[in-house]
């Protein structure tokens, strides 16, 4: 049913997200819906509470397969661009008028960025510059969505590769370079 819901909010935003519109996707009939779920706003809580968990699921199990900080980074990038990102733009447009879709939207940005900060400092970068490049990289993923209405995955991808280069993530026989120097103490705890 999150797949159903996914693709509603893409197709068509928020208000095609209905109990007509996800009983004729599923090919069930109302009194099935009502079965489930009171009405349409304890499904939207539902399906709000199934995805977030999903991306907190999925991003956590996806990072602590990576070897290493380096992979996770790229990991992230990867799973940055595979998103469905029509949907989560409806979502997001959803929670500028709905605080208990804000909550959501909210909890789900702050897992990725937490992510992507600990990847960070992985590779050597103190702590508050981790937080500043996190929310650059998280910044560019939520632009992208916003500015597209239909998000060209190539360009994302594109952008996120650039994203990288511009942090200077490279090896050099084994070890880690972060903008052309191996990291430090000093740098690692500034």
């Amino acid at each position: 049913m999150l797949v159903v819901a996914l693709d509603l909010l893409a197709e068509g935003g928020v208000d095609s997200l209905t109990m007509a519109n996800l009983c004729a996707r599923l090919g069930v009939t109302t009194g099935s819906f009502y079965a489930h779920f009171m009405g349409i706003s304890e499904f939207h809580t539902a399906f709000l509470e199934q995805w977030e968990v999903g991306r907190v699921y999925l991003l956590k199990e996806q990072v602590d397969c990576a070897a290493d900080s380096l992979d996770r980074i790229d990991l992230l990038r990867r799973m940055a661009v595979g998103v469905n990102h029509e949907a989560e733009s409806a979502i997001r447009g959803w929670a500028r008028t709905n605080p208990l879709v804000a909550e959501f939207q909210r909890r789900v940005d702050e897992m990725r960025e937490a992510v992507l900060v600990q990847a960070f400092v992985g590779v050597g970068i103190d702590i508050e510059e981790a937080r500043v490049l996190a929310r650059i990289g998280l910044t560019i993923l939520v632009g992208t969505q916003q500015i597209e209405d239909k998000v060209d995955r190539e360009r994302l991808d594109a952008l996120l590769s650039e994203y990288q280069r511009w942090l200077g993530f490279a090896r050099d026989g084994g070890a880690v370079l972060v903008g052309g120097v191996r990291p430090t103490k000093a740098r690692a705890t500034k």
